[in-house]
């Protein structure tokens, strides 16, 4: 008879490996100077346009991640913050599965300032197979807490439909004039989800418990 591993066992069934809160670093306290951990920071534009891991200004904790934008007569500017489930390492999102973004942000708006977020779900290649569309930061000052409708996650395919991830931005924009400007400091960032290993690891998990259970017989 073959034995085969209970991990095994869960593998070849799909069940889930892990739940709500599929985050890296959501609170922003890991990180090293203005870097947050498992985060993409983008900012262009004039002078003091930043996407940088800040100390203080958090909702909880010692950090926040701030997110500022400046534009002047000579262009606008935009901060961007991202995180990718794929380019942190994890499962794919279990088909059929529902996913979430939540997340806690305090604003700052001058003329022409602008603030967006968005939760998307990509296969292996990057394509986005579910969005909510842009969703609108409000001009709050201090924190007021953010969540997007639940995106379903489609069934497994062919690649690169063998693997889905999480995808997260969180932006401000200012307009190319003098006094624009857009600030957020971000904090508390969930992704509720459910990953599981994409086929091709199931079917390498279901072979070594198969090995495992011969070099047993």
């Amino acid at each position: 008879m073959k034995l085969i591993s209970a991990f095994a066992i869960a593998a070849i069934s799909g069940s889930a490996f892990a739940g709500v809160g599929i985050q890296t670093n959501g609170g922003f306290e890991l990180g090293s100077g203005a870097d947050s951990d498992g985060w993409e920071e983008v900012a262009g534009g004039p002078a003091g346009t930043v996407s940088e891991r800040f100390f203080g200004m958090a909702a909880s904790g010692d950090y926040s991640h701030r997110i500022s934008a400046v534009g002047d007569d000579t262009a606008g500017a935009s901060a961007v913050l991202i995180q990718n489930t794929q380019f942190n390492g994890l499962d794919s999102l279990a088909p059929g599965s529902s996913v979430s973004l939540s997340f806690d942000a305090a604003t700052n708006f001058g003329p022409g300032g602008v603030g967006f977020y968005v939760l998307r779900v990509l296969d292996a290649s990057g394509a986005i197979v579910a969005d909510t569309g842009l969703q609108n930061l409000a001009a709050t000052g201090g924190y007021q807490s953010y969540s997007t409708a639940a995106l379903t996650v489609p069934a497994f395919g062919a690649a690169p439909s063998d693997y889905y991830a999480a995808f997260v931005e969180i932006s401000v924009a200012a307009g190319a004039f003098d006094g624009s400007s857009a600030e957020a400091f971000i904090d508390n960032v969930v992704i509720s989800g459910t990953v599981v290993p994409a086929p091709g690891a199931l079917g390498m998990l279901a072979l070594g418990g198969l090995v495992a259970g011969r070099r047993r017989r």
